[in-house]
């Protein structure tokens, strides 16, 4: 059932409140508890390659299965790939839509939809219910999914298309951009490759989204756990997971982890001794 919630409603999204032309109330279908969890929004074409949609998905689930909330827009293509992604995990949906909760659009995703709020998924707009769709909205609504997310990630954009605009707003906000590389000669990367040449950041996987929130990710640890059996102290964490195969500078240590070096070093050290982690020439460190 439609459920309405102003600014001033305990449940109104606190991200949301920060940006400048924030809707005046949303009509919600579905779990509200989830608006104000940690929240990556995953976008991208409509028209996406096997390729991406696999991608999207994969991104979407591991997320999730971190216990983030992942906000897309309920379109065909990567929209679609995140929320099924999503599914799969354990830390829920959003659906953000460009019109009235009264109507169904795109018709192709009426089983997704059901699948949301079967899923103790939630789906929000900001348009009265009997609002029909409009193309004209939907690049409206991009604010609310970026704006009721930490960061954005975009896998496969065309070099003009919503999926930018998001990014753009994204920006404005003050919001992270996380951009997945793809090949140069396809024209649904050409968008992506140019916001990574504008300064979105490249990833290559959840960790690089995750550490630039300081998050540990549960399934790096419970992989190291079961299989390697390195048991790392609590307090190493932010340090040991910043670390990976590839080489680190203990300056950019200090600077992700916002330690001062000397903590840092201190941590190292132990790390280094519990043979973990090992040092490369010029203060550089990566896993054993």
């Amino acid at each position: 059932m439609e459920r309405i919630i102003k600014t001033s409603h305990q449940c109104f999204p606190k991200e949301l409140l920060k940006i400048k032309n924030a809707p005046s109330k949303l009509h919600i279908i579905g779990n509200e508890n989830l608006l104000n969890k940690k929240c990556i929004a995953i976008v991208g074409s409509r028209n996406c390659t096997a390729y991406g949609f696999k991608i999207a998905k994969q991104f979407a689930k591991e997320l999730s299965q971190n216990d983030i909330t992942v906000v897309s827009g309920l379109a065909l293509g990567i929209d679609s790939a995140a929320h099924i992604g999503a599914l799969e995990g354990r830390g829920g949906t959003i659906a953000v839509l460009g019109h009235g909760l009264k109507y169904m659009f795109p018709k192709e995703n009426e089983d997704l939809y059901k699948r949301i709020l079967d899923n103790k998924g939630c789906i929000i707009t900001e348009y009265d219910f009997d609002v029909e769709p409009n193309s004209k909205n939907f690049p409206k609504r991009n604010r609310i999914v970026s704006g009721i997310s930490m960061g954005v990630l975009i896998v496969e954009a065309k070099s003009k298309s919503g999926s930018t605009i998001t990014a753009r707003l994204a920006k404005e906000q003050g919001k992270n951009v996380f951009c997945v590389p793809s090949n140069l000669d396809s024209i649904y990367g050409l968008g992506t490759n140019r916001l990574i040449q504008k300064g979105a950041k490249l990833v290559l996987s959840i960790n690089d989204i995750l550490e630039e929130y300081n998050i540990r990710n549960v399934l790096v640890e419970d992989f190291i756990d079961e299989e390697n059996k390195i048991e790392i102290k609590e307090e190493y964490l932010p340090i040991y997971n910043l670390i990976s195969n590839e080489p680190i500078n203990i300056n950019e240590l200090c600077k992700k982890s916002k330690m001062n070096i000397s903590k840092v070093n201190q941590i190292l050290t132990m790390l280094e001794i519990e043979g973990v982690i090992e040092e490369k020439i010029g203060k550089e460190f990566i896993r054993k």
